[in-house]
């Protein structure tokens, strides 16, 4: 369970996850969900946690190998190789538990045939076979983000494993069990944009809004919350540190309920994650802007009610 937002701001672009991870009896709030693909790329994925970060270290790698041996690597080319190692991922797990359950392997129930005794399968095997590939598929649905820069623009790739993987035609994307929820605001928010602005969004205000969708899905959706991580693309990429991040979405809580005005918000945010300013110093000036009012926020945040 998990929710991964990019959005793209033109040529720049912003990256949110949320950290919760599950097993059936327990949840961690300890999971990191974004990383940086080849130096040049931001990667989050959804699924089981240790999947997802096995499929990144992987592709990592590869793309370190190409990267040696040609000056440049672009965005289409790690998608396209991303999106070879989850699959991949997802076969070599199919062939292991065949292997394990009932001793052949994908190749074998494929084809049909036992193809070290030289005879076909008979039904109960395969239907068995398949009902093993099917539980697989349901518990170890992977899908995966990449945002980078290309050709001028920082664009979105989302890579499944079923296979249905694609370049992004909307200017953000969002997985994972709580991409309802941040779908909606998202979603909204860029339906109110003029068309010419769709394509240069001001980055602070990208910034708020991709934090909102986070925060609307961490309240609502199962399975997702904890502190969330912030990645933003721009000349550099910029990872702000837990605290910074806390904060962030704080403030955009603030903003919600209209505790803090829109241009002051945004401020605090701008200076909090693109000056990358102390997050102590920010909120002792929040406090000190709002007063009274800190006491009544505070509350909000800690889920008192009135």
């Amino acid at each position: 369970m998990t929710v991964i937002n990019m959005l793209s701001l033109g040529e720049e672009g912003i990256a949110v996850a949320d950290e919760q991870s599950s097993t059936p009896l327990r949840k961690y709030n300890v999971a990191e969900k974004l990383h940086i693909l080849n130096g040049s790329a931001i990667y989050g994925g959804s699924g089981i946690s240790d999947m997802i970060k096995e499929v990144y270290e992987i592709s990592n790698d590869e793309l370190g190998k190409i990267k040696e041996e040609k000056k440049e690597v672009s965005l289409n080319d790690i998608y396209h190789l991303t999106n070879n190692v989850l699959i991949n991922y997802k076969n070599h797990l199919k062939n292991n538990v065949l292997r394990a359950n009932i001793s052949y392997d994908l190749d074998d129930f494929l084809t049909g045939h036992l193809s070290r005794a030289n005879k076909p399968l008979d039904e109960s095997s395969k239907n068995y076979a398949a009902g093993l590939l099917k539980d697989i598929d349901e518990k170890t649905s992977m899908v995966a983000l990449i945002g980078g820069k290309e050709s001028g623009k920082f664009n979105i790739y989302e890579i499944t494993s079923n296979g249905f993987s694609f370049k992004s035609s909307r200017p953000y994307a969002s997985i994972g069990s709580g991409e309802d929820e941040s779908g909606k605001v998202l979603s909204s928010y860029v339906s109110h944009l003029p068309r010419n602005k769709r394509e240069n969004i001001d980055k602070t205000e990208g910034l708020s809004k991709i934090i909102e969708a986070t925060n609307a899905s961490s309240r609502l959706n199962v399975g997702v919350g904890g502190a969330p991580s912030i990645m933003y693309f721009g000349k550099e990429i910029i990872i702000p540190n837990e605290n910074q991040c806390i904060l962030a979405t704080e403030i955009v809580e603030g903003l919600t309920n209209n505790f803090l005005e829109k241009d002051i918000a945004h401020e605090y945010l701008s200076r909090l994650i693109f000056d990358n300013e102390n997050f102590q110093k920010i909120e002792e000036e929040i406090k000190t802007k709002l007063g009274k009012d800190w006491e009544k926020l505070n509350k909000v945040l800690r889920g008192y009610k009135e």
